[in-house]
């Protein structure tokens, strides 16, 4: 069912990721402030830096296996970008959910799905979806699907103008 959601929603031909898909490419990020594991965390206090936010949910096993990637991700290039993981419901699963996975970015809690829903713009959410935002704070790309692992993730990055060290 992910596959073929992906597939329909995948962006088709060149241009940044998620174009079209998602309403939010191409804009300025909304500025939020939200709290997390190790305390508030707020967007506009990183931009200058490019970011990475992924919006996921406890009871999605692709969510889970994003995190890893994002995880592997932060550990090679952390320096580069700021990686942080939203979480909308279930809160109290988080930490559990975090330590199994050995996540060292911030994770944020989004109660009522509010920062969630201004970033996907629709009636009814879907997870996981991964947001890229340059160092302007443009969002430069959107993914609708799981990451299948840290080298399509840089490709992501690429296509959305967001250059990595080698």
């Amino acid at each position: 069912m992910a596959l073929v959601l992906g597939l329909l929603l995948a962006p088709h031909g060149e241009g940044l990721p998620g174009e079209g898909t998602f309403q939010i490419v191409g804009r300025v990020a909304p500025d939020f402030s939200l709290r997390g594991l190790s305390g508030e965390w707020r967007l506009s206090q990183h931009v200058g830096k490019p970011m990475i936010l992924a919006f996921w949910t406890t009871w999605c096993g692709i969510c889970k296996t994003d995190l890893a990637i994002l995880q592997e991700f932060y550990e090679r290039y952390g320096k580069e970008v700021s990686v942080v993981a939203i979480c909308p419901e279930h809160w109290w699963e988080v930490p559990r959910i975090t330590a199994q996975y050995g996540i060292t970015f911030p994770v944020l809690y989004d109660p009522g799905a509010k920062v969630t829903g201004g970033y996907e713009l629709l009636e009814h959410p879907r997870y996981p979806f991964t947001v890229f935002v340059d160092e302007s704070g443009r969002v430069t790309g959107a993914w609708p699907v799981g990451l299948r692992d840290v080298e399509f993730l840089t490709g992501l990055l690429a296509q959305a103008g967001i250059a990595l060290e080698p």
